[in-house]
């Protein structure tokens, strides 16, 4: 038990450290003196040639996801309560949850970043520290908690995957002719650690009265270089559930639970490599003003050198009450409530108690591709004004996730830009805003994509998609004039 709750704390951690930097700021998409967007779609040029503030140059605050605070907390008479309160229906505490819901995470905190024009087209170095994954859970595992019943439970799956890893990335755009320019990114991976924990088909039944029965099967792939799990026999108050035999000593014992996480000689722990594909199409002579453009980002994987599982084996919990309780000392036929509790309790963890598989040798996994469809419009009278329409999809499993994002954007000189947007998706509605100046020697830039208005003390937002995004960078030449046609 103890290994579980670390492994759920150690991948808890994750999510709650993650979320602090994000990869994606679409909002940037559309702004073309943004320095930052060929993030989005290595066919954008920046405007400048430009290095950024060490850790500093593009940092992104941020969480997502389709269930927030506001969802589980309430107020009552002036107090905020959790959705267990008994003033709380359950109808009122179930009905903003989702049959699905998701917190998504993806980091990046770029440690160098570099942009400059060479080889007829515009070029890219970057240093990034990433993570990203995330974690799932159904909606009757909040009916459990709530309004427990007699009646069949069937709280389903509910995972947790989190990845981290350190990318090399050299980028390249490329403009071919008056109508399409093309960019590529060739990104060296070098894997830190994967954590991918799946609780599957998990239902309780406790229609009768009198017996309830549960299953569950749990596992967890760990993939980090010189991780070992150390074992121990599990012992129960009943010895009928003590049917194994160790050879050595002859005592009876139950299952082997791993007991202890131990690192031998940690290091890297794989390696892999991605691209990053992009293009846009200007439609100057058909109609004036209007581009088209696709990013296909992280087309790549990752071979981890080691892979240990553990998981539980399955078996049906059953529990029909306490039964011959002993109630005076001497009667060594029956047990004592405390001793039948602890059955209880050993019972319980059979649930998910987790045996070590060993190492399963090296695996590749895919890192998750994110696409990004963007349509763009400058009007012919003032093309100071743009409007953009852009499609962002992350395809990762079950934590894959859907954005369509109108936005407006304002340049009315060569050194500022600015633009507000609204969108909906997978995770809900979303507001975003975005201010950049970018003179020769400076560029500074301030937005959101998900813009909070209310939070909880201390300063939480009480949904669950808010960020802030800012950045400090160095231009280190002269932005371009705009020409009529761009």
């Amino acid at each position: 038990m103890k290994t579980t709750i670390k492994l759920t704390l150690a991948a808890f951690s994750f999510m709650l450290t993650a979320p602090a930097f994000a990869q994606q700021f679409s909002s940037s998409y559309f702004m073309e003196g943004s320095l930052y967007r060929h993030e989005l779609n290595p066919a954008f040029e920046a405007p400048q040639n430009y290095f950024s503030f060490p850790l500093l140059g593009n940092v992104n605050m941020s969480v997502k996801g389709n269930l927030g605070v506001s969802d589980v907390l309430f107020n009552r008479n002036g107090k905020t309560v959790t959705f267990l309160h008994p003033d709380v229906s359950p109808s009122e505490a179930l009905n903003n949850i989702n049959d699905n819901n998701k917190l998504i995470d993806e980091f990046r905190l770029p440690v160098i970043a570099i942009g400059f024009s060479a080889w007829n087209g515009f070029n890219t170095i970057g240093i990034n520290l990433r993570t990203m994954g995330g974690i799932h859970f159904g909606k009757d595992l909040f009916d459990l908690t709530k309004n427990l019943q007699n009646q069949n439970y069937n709280i389903g799956d509910a995972g947790i995957n989190e990845q981290a890893f350190l990318e090399v990335a050299l980028g390249h755009s490329h403009k071919i002719d008056e109508h399409w320019t093309v960019g590529g990114k060739l990104k060296l991976l070098f894997g830190g650690a994967r954590v991918n924990t799946e609780l599957e088909d998990l239902q309780l039944n406790m229609e009768d009265p009198h017996r309830w029965t549960a299953t569950a099967h749990a596992s967890a792939e760990v993939n980090i270089k010189g991780i070992e799990f150390t074992e121990k026999h599990a012992n129960y108050k009943d010895d009928s559930r003590n049917t194994r035999i160790d050879p050595a000593t002859g005592e009876r014992y139950g299952y082997n639970t791993v007991d202890e996480i131990k690192f031998n000689s940690p290091g890297l722990g794989g390696f892999g490599a991605a691209l990053d594909l992009g293009a846009v199409y200007d439609f100057k002579e058909l109609v004036p003003g209007l581009k088209a453009s696709i990013g296909v980002l992280d087309l790549g994987f990752i071979h981890w050198n080691e892979s240990h599982v553990i998981e539980n084996n399955g078996d049906k919990f059953e529990f029909e009450g306490f039964q011959n309780i002993r109630v005076k000392e001497g009667d060594n036929n029956n047990k004592t409530l405390n001793d039948q509790i602890e059955d209880l309790g050993d019972r319980i963890e059979d649930l998910y108690r987790l045996e070590n598989k060993g190492n399963e040798g090296g695996k590749t996994y895919g890192i998750g591709i994110t696409l990004n469809v963007g349509v763009e419009y400058a009007l012919p009278v003032y093309d100071k004004v743009r409007f953009g329409l852009l499609s962002t999809t992350r395809f990762q499993g079950d934590y894959t996730w859907n954005e369509e994002r109108l936005s407006v954007n304002y340049a009315p000189c060569n050194w500022f830009d600015m633009n507000v947007n609204g969108g909906i998706g997978t995770l809900g509605p979303c507001f975003g805003w975005m201010l950049n100046l970018h003179p020769i020697g400076f560029n500074f830039f301030i937005g959101m994509d998900h813009t909070f208005f209310k939070v909880a003390k201390p300063f939480v937002p009480l949904r669950s998609n808010a960020d802030l995004t800012i950045g400090i960078n160095f231009p280190l030449t002269k932005a371009p004039k705009k020409s009529k046609e761009s």
